[in-house]
């Protein structure tokens, strides 16, 4: 209906909201400030909801489903509840996130997204790179989490509620291998880990795989057998 936000507006929104993750809140307040006249619009389609309004949702609900239905498409990625700023009126609040794995760095599998699960189509970014699919790697995280899959490092834990939703995502396979188009599946070919492993893994060639990876990660942290050496007789 035409109280609904459209794709450019809420791209528009994302693109000047400064926050990451933002609250439901948060994104209302960008979208009352970018397009007063659509927040007025849907402020007096679904005013506060309910019974008495005759609409199942209220207006704040109604953006709070809108940024679920983008989180379904794999646009966004809709985090655990966290706690709530200091006086509000309730403990804890929904947060989202648009950084979706690693977009923008320069590893091999790690460039821009277009629609379809379809990738291969080679980019120059300032080495050759291969395009990638949001929704694929929405995917990936949704069957496999937002924890490390080689050292087990979760941001969320670490950085709170500033690292959560943050996590590489790696092909099995390199693109550059396969050099064409093809049809990925996330539950064979993507997994997620942290940015220094998968800095790691692309450090050779031939790349490392996550279990060679996670057992020097268990060999490096392993405490020493060695015997301690015996100090010279002063």
């Amino acid at each position: 209906m035409a109280a609904d936000i459209t794709e450019p507006e809420f791209q528009d929104v994302l693109k000047h909201l400064r926050q990451r993750p933002f609250s439901t809140l948060q994104f209302i307040k960008k979208l009352g400030e970018r397009h007063p006249t659509k927040w007025t619009a849907i402020e007096k389609a679904y005013g506060a909801g309910g019974i008495g309004a005759k609409t199942h949702f209220s207006s704040y609900s109604r953006i709070g489903h809108t940024l679920a239905r983008y989180a379904r498409k794999g646009r966004l990625e809709k985090l655990d509840n966290q706690p709530a700023p200091r006086g509000w009126g309730s403990p804890v609040i929904r947060y989202w996130t648009d950084e979706l794995g690693s977009t923008g760095q320069l590893f091999p599998d790690e460039v821009g997204d277009e629609e379809g699960f379809w990738e291969g189509a080679r980019t120059k970014v300032f080495v050759n790179a291969y395009e990638r699919n949001a929704e694929a790697r929405a995917k990936c995280l949704k069957l496999f989490g937002l924890a490390c899959m080689a050292c087990g490092e979760d941001f969320s834990k670490k950085y709170g509620i500033h690292g959560a939703g943050f996590i590489h995502v790696h092909h099995l396979t390199p693109l550059k291998k396969i050099g064409r188009a093809y049809q990925v599946n996330p539950a064979k070919d993507l997994r997620p880990v942290c940015a220094n492993c998968h800095a790691m893994i692309h450090r050779r060639e031939p790349m490392l795989t996550i279990e060679h990876l996670k057992e020097l990660v268990q060999a490096a942290s392993a405490p020493s057998t060695g015997t301690p050496k015996r100090k010279s007789p002063s």
